[in-house]
């Protein structure tokens, strides 16, 4: 393939000298096919994949750029991220009729390189921002300004899937910065994925998002009183189901309320099909965290479909699983944790009196735990949690009789144990399931904690955790072998736990997750997404201000919306003289309880 043509690359080492450099210097590979079309034009194929029309990519470039800006202008956007450089016919055609930014996004230098060498691109050069790190997405543009992120097709469709992640990761980018979404949290009555909930709310209200929570706890109480009908088990289904409709019922008459654009629904949160459709009819989009194994809680296979993206703690053969049944877009999300709950503390005496341990375990007694504890009997051991009732052999080390232990109190044991034991659960195992792939949160909070841990192998850990982080056991033999070195060797594992908590800072949190989410929800229904009407916040009046109203301003959360109402209420108990826009926000407030409203009264 020829060197780039001398113009282009005098052109972008003006602007981007490092980028010219590197594009100077790349290798063109031999899938990376040049050709001409019968008129003359010039085309590039790579992998087989043609990256532009063959016959005619002018016209080609022109159809696709008419319908974007017709895209952009429906959304108000100001700036444009495009995923795929091509040969640039598409990228011209745009630049001609869309005055906002355009920033290209080619995380292949080959392509760029094979680019340059093919045509005359210099006025393109001048007009767009050039990004080939597409792993790292960078605000750009004015502050608040509408970003749509799209993609080249055909770069898609290239092998190795570069185009693609950057894509999420330019949409990661648009859900943090550009796009504040209403959404509902919706949780469980009860059950492991309840707490699960307030984090990821938490999480979604730190990453700017107006969270509602809809905590459906309160209820369980009277779920577990229709025992007292005395029912029959086929009865009893029916009233549970019955009690079930009317949760999901009140659930729509929320999202009424609240009017979300998304409704995020962690498994086993008790939203029916019925209601699931009323909410889909109201344009909200609807999300499904399944933090569960399908292969033992089976109740997806009625409602993924009612659901526009279900996001699953297991792969491959779940996924293909769920997509037999359902065409809401499928994506992998693994747990993680809080930071500001799952941390190091430091305990009292009395505290760690109580909770200290030479070896620990905190959860349910399912069967292969029961089996596999009675190995540890003779070590400085003790289980908390509840369910282990009838397991004989383990009941001198287990705490509180087997009382629920709540959050703060697993945090502290797990602080104060020097080796945390993290069996994942088995009800037909005698200890690690063979065949065990997703990864339990424990996993992520114990790491969250700075706490040593020894977890059973699964599939799906080695790309969160490695064996310099967690110590990993094939075997319940192991797990105990472990345990022993452990403890011998204080050292490697105060190393070991610094390095697991480093990680799961970097990268588990369950802010990260909710990163993770709104990439998927916000890449498919951006355009719906951006359209529908926007409430304007503090933070985007503010937008970096230093003078007297911003001052004002920054008393107040950035989110909060952007009302006189809201902003005259808080100088109702002010005292001293007021500032000159105190004084204004006073007056308007007046202003429109006595003449405004009246008039439109």
């Amino acid at each position: 393939m020829s060197e780039p043509r001398s113009a282009n690359l005098e052109i972008l080492t003006a602007r981007m000298p490092a980028l010219a450099r590197r594009i100077a210097t790349a290798e063109v590979p031999a899938p990376y096919v040049a050709g001409t079309t019968p008129k003359g034009q010039p085309t590039l194929t790579v992998d087989g994949v043609p990256l532009q029309h063959l016959v005619d990519p002018v016209a080609d470039a022109t159809r696709w750029a008419r319908q974007t800006v017709e895209r952009l202008e429906a959304v108000a956007a100001a700036r444009v991220v495009v995923v795929g450089f091509g040969l640039g016919y598409h990228l011209e055609a745009l630049a001609e009729r869309f005055a906002g930014d355009i920033v290209v996004v080619e995380p292949d230098v080959a392509i760029l390189r094979a680019a340059l060498a093919a045509r005359d691109l210099g006025p393109l050069l001048r007009r767009i921002d050039l990004v080939v790190d597409a792993d790292e997405p960078r605000a750009g543009g004015e502050a608040g300004a509408r970003t749509l992120v799209l993609a080249h097709a055909p770069a898609l469709l290239l092998p190795g899937g570069a185009h693609r992640r950057a894509l999420q990761a330019w949409q990661a980018q648009a859900a943090r910065s550009g796009l504040r979404l209403k959404v509902l949290v919706v949780t469980p009555l009860y059950g492991g994925s309840w707490p699960i909930a307030g984090y990821a709310a938490r999480a979604l209200t730190e990453l700017g998002h107006e969270t509602h929570f809809l905590d459906l706890a309160p209820f369980h109480d009277a779920f577990q009183g229709l025992e007292r009908f005395g029912a029959r088990r086929a009865n009893r289904r029916v009233l549970e189901s019955g009690f079930c409709d009317v949760m999901a019922a009140g659930i729509a008459s929320t999202v009424d309320a609240v009017e979300p654009d998304l409704v995020l629904a962690l498994a086993q949160a008790p939203l029916n099909a019925v209601a699931l459709d009323a909410i889909g009819k109201r344009g909200v989009l609807r999300a499904l965290w399944f933090v569960e194994d399908y292969r033992v809680m089976t109740y997806w296979r009625e409602l993924a479909r009612h659901y526009d993206h279900v996001f699953t703690i297991q792969t491959d053969a779940c996924l293909e699983a769920m997509g037999q049944v359902t065409d809401a877009r499928l994506a992998y999300l693994p747990c993680g944790f809080d930071p500001r709950v799952h941390r190091p503390l430091a305990l009292t005496d009395a505290e760690r009196a109580e909770y200290a341990s030479d070896v620990s375990f905190v959860g349910a007694g399912y069967r292969n735990r029961r089996l596999a504890f009675q190995r540890f009997l003779d070590l400085d051991f003790k289980i908390w949690g509840s369910d282990w009732g009838g397991a004989e052999g383990l009941t001198r080390v287990l705490q509180r009789n087997g009382g629920r232990v709540d959050t703060d109190d697993s945090v502290k044991i797990f602080n104060a144990s020097k080796v945390n034991l993290n069996l994942h659960s088995s009800t037909y195992h005698e200890g690690v399931d063979p065949r065990g792939d997703f990864v339990n949160p424990r996993t992520f909070e114990l790491a969250g904690a700075g706490a040593f841990q020894i977890v059973d192998q699964r599939t799906l850990l080695p790309p969160l955790f490695g064996a310099d982080e967690v110590a990993i056991a094939s075997s319940v033999a192991e797990m105990r072998a472990l345990s022993e070195h452990y403890l011998a060797h204080e050292d490697e594992r105060l190393a070991l736990a610094a390095r697991a908590r480093e990680r799961a800072l970097a990268q588990h949190t369950y802010t990260r997750r909710m990163e993770d989410l709104l990439a998927a929800v916000v890449g498919s229904a951006q355009e719906h997404l951006l359209s529908k009407r926007r409430t304007v916040t503090v933070g985007d009046v503010v937008r970096g201000g230093t003078g007297e109203l911003e001052r004002f301003l920054g008393r107040f959360d950035p989110h909060t919306p952007f009302t006189i109402d809201r902003l005259a209420a808080s100088l109702a108990t002010r005292e001293g003289a007021l500032s000159e826009p105190e004084a204004i926000f006073l007056f308007l407030h007046q202003f429109d309880e006595l003449y405004l409203r009246e008039q439109r009264a």
